[in-house]
Formats: structure tokens, sequence, C-alpha cells
């Protein structure tokens, strides 16, 4: 270990501990950027992905309760219950439309969003179309079979959107991952670092230890 003679002991000590306080003060920082992130990314799945999946699964249950209701009046006729229970679902739809649109949308998801609220306004034209007509009236079988496109539309689309829900939600899974295996990998080297500094550190002392016994050595031989 002759080369640790040539190093001043105290300004290198000096130097290694402002290594160890700045690396521990940059990986500080970098923890706490990546919490941030790992935190934006789990709140991103819940909120935007989990529950716009729950909005899109309200949706189609409300979309099929309605066309169920409509293959009723079909056959029924048109009265006061069925345009009220029709009215019920339209309120549903709306709300589920608001909360949805409160939620992050990509470019694609965006655009099938809008297509979604196309077809349930046309939805609603139809059914207000219903809701004139007197009671005991029989729905006109163009009205119906155009209601019945609609509907399936609505359908295709929902099922569009959840299938950008899955691919999304995949994306922020594999980010977060990303996010914990870059953690993971700076405490692995500020651990690599610390245990060379330390031993660097040791060798320092032990060094000065050495010097300090020879050089007493020498007094008592003189």
């Amino acid at each position: 270990m002759k080369w640790t003679y040539s190093i001043k002991n105290k300004s290198t000590a000096a130097i290694l501990l402002a290594i160890i306080l700045g690396l521990t003060m940059l990986t500080n920082l970098l923890e706490r950027k990546r919490f941030k992130e790992l935190e934006e990314s789990f709140t991103s799945i819940y909120e935007d992905r989990l529950l716009a999946e729950n909005y899109l699964f309200h949706m189609y249950d409300n979309l099929k309760k309605k066309q169920d209701l409509f293959e009723l009046a079909a056959q029924k006729g048109v009265c006061h219950t069925i345009n009220a229970d029709l009215n019920v679902y339209r309120q549903e739809r709306g709300a589920l439309i608001e909360k949805y649109e409160q939620t992050y949308l990509t470019d694609e998801e965006d655009g099938k969003f809008n297509d979604l609220k196309v077809a349930l306004n046309q939805i609603d034209e139809l059914e207000e179309k219903i809701s004139d007509m007197e009671a005991e009236a029989q729905i006109p079988q163009d009205l119906i079979r155009k209601h019945d496109e609609i509907t399936i539309d609505a359908f295709t689309t929902l099922s569009a959107l959840s299938d950008i829900q899955t691919a999304e939600g995949e994306l922020l899974r594999n980010k977060s991952k990303q996010i914990i295996l870059g953690s993971v990998s700076i405490s692995h080297f500020e651990m690599t670092i610390l245990i060379v500094i330390a031993i660097i550190i040791q060798a320092l002392v032990f060094s000065s230890s050495t010097l300090l016994v020879k050089k007493n050595q020498r007094a008592e031989l003189n």
C-alpha cells in the first residue's frame, strides 16, 4: 500500500466525506423524483384507467337495460312507466359521460369517446320521439331498427374504449416497474460507492496509524 503514503490524509478524508454527502443528497433528490413519478403513475392507473373502465362498464349496463326496455316498448307500446324509465337511463348516461370526461384521454381515446357521445345523442333523440308519442302507440319499425343499429355502434365503441384502458394500463404498469427498477439500481450503485469509499478511508486510517507507529519507533531509537 505504498500509494497511501503519498496522500494527504486529512484532505483526502475531507474530499471523500464531501463525496459521501454529495452522493447522499443526489440520491435523495433522485429518490424523491422517482417517488413522485411512481405516485403519479399509480394515481393515473386508478383515476384514468380503473375508474374509466368502471364508467364504461356502467355505461354498457345502462345501454343493455335501456335496450331491453326499448324492446318491451316495441312489443307492448308506449306507456308512462317506460318513458319514465328511459328518462332515468338518459340521466345516468349523462352523469357517466361527465365523469368520463374528467379522466385523462389519449388522442385515440378522445376520438372514440366523441364517437360514443354522437351515438348517445342519437339514441337520446330517438327516445325523445318515443316520449312524444301517445300512450299505447306502437313504435314504428324503422325507428326500432335505427335505434338497434345505433345501440350496436355504441356497444362497439365501448368495447374499443375498454381495449384502450387495458393497453394504457399495461403501459403505466411497465412504467411503474421501470421506475422501481431504476430506484433499486441507484440504491445498489450508492451502496457500492459507499463501500469503496469506506475501504479507502479505512486504508487511510491504517496508513496513518502505521506511519505514526514507525515515527515513534524511530524517535525511541534516536
